[in-house]
């Protein structure tokens, strides 16, 4: 064969296999459908049941259920993705018609949602119960609340206008956390997050809620952490009892405003002890409008490297005691 020849031919290799790409792209996009669920059963035609295990990868699930608000009531089992003998959906959407319009419950019999390695984005929906997630899965949840007894996933993790509530969250995740736009990460007892990557902006916020009598304990550790805009990390109590416990584990924190003030609390502002704030780093930028408070006597940890601005800015405020600080 010349030179020509196999400078023709390769051109050739070439040129089909871009042509068979463009087709393969075109076929799987061809192939995404909506599929619609008109029904409050557990399983069957038209059950949101049949709608995620027959759905293909980038399909999206929508629900024709009437203006009035609905519940669709797990019996024969956690909603799983993939469903045994089913195609296996990596990306999917669930689009609800709001969470105040469609609650999806399990009756604390067992988990709504067993996820496996896929991409899902919830959005307007209710889910009231247990929630698992494993093999990096990435969750999405837009307007939308999780409420139960355990949030359970070792996926990446977003939240827009959304709200977690549980008696134990726990998140492993490989790449990042988001909490955007008013979205918060409540629980009563434990929180345990660890992330190469947290993200709280917007009027966003992680802790435990007001009115408890013994706040949890919130441990955190992350590579990169960033409190943007009026956002919260509080394991306080707003009531009688003890306020819970705040760790942070972070080579970078940088607490901020931007515009309005962040904060990382454990007070209480009733009666009662207030909890701990201790918090390792390398590196610990504060913004003006910043806050880390704990009511006094009893002082939080606070170890790593303050630029001295920070430092000199911190001391001036009077909030808070800290028994190691290095400049």
């Amino acid at each position: 064969m010349t030179k020509n020849n196999k400078k023709n031919a390769i051109a050739q290799a070439i040129s089909t296999a871009v042509a068979l790409g463009w087709v393969i792209m075109q076929v799987e996009s061809a192939q995404a459908a909506t599929l619609t669920v008109n029904n409050l059963d557990d399983s069957g035609f038209g059950s949101l049941r049949d709608a995620i295990n027959t759905a293909t990868s980038n399909d999206v699930v929508e629900f024709l259920l009437g203006s009035n608000p609905s519940t669709i009531t797990l019996t024969s089992g956690a909603l799983a993705m993939p469903a045994a003998g089913y195609a296996y959906a990596k990306n999917l959407t669930i689009n609800g018609p709001g969470a105040n319009l469609l609650t999806i419950s399990a009756n604390n019999q067992f988990p709504v949602f067993n996820i496996n390695a896929a991409n899902v984005t919830f959005s307007g929906l209710a889910i009231a119960g247990n929630f698992n997630a494993y093999n990096s899965s990435n969750l999405t949840f837009t307007n939308s609340t999780v409420s139960g007894d355990n949030f359970k996933i070792d996926s990446n993790l977003r939240l827009i206008n959304s709200t977690i509530s549980s008696n134990n969250i726990e998140i492993n995740a490989s790449d990042v956390v988001t909490l955007t736009e008013h979205s918060h990460l409540v629980s009563s007892n434990n929180t345990e997050i660890n992330t190469s990557k947290l993200i709280v902006q917007d009027y966003s916020s992680i802790g435990t809620p007001n009115g408890i009598i013994n706040s949890g304990t919130l441990n955190i550790s992350t590579a990169n952490l960033g409190l943007n805009n009026n956002v919260e990390i509080n394991a306080g109590s707003n009531n009688l009892g003890l306020g819970g416990n705040i760790t942070i584990t972070t080579p970078n924190l940088i607490l901020r405003r931007v515009p309005e003030p962040s904060a990382i609390a454990a007070g209480n502002i009733n009666s009662g002890a207030a909890g701990n704030i201790t918090i390792s780093f390398g590196t610990l930028i504060l913004k003006p409008g910043a806050i880390i408070s704990k009511p006094v006597p009893e002082p939080s940890a606070i170890a790593g490297t303050i630029p001295a601005g920070s430092l000199a800015w911190l001391a001036k405020r009077k909030q808070a005691a800290f028994r190691k600080a290095k400049v």
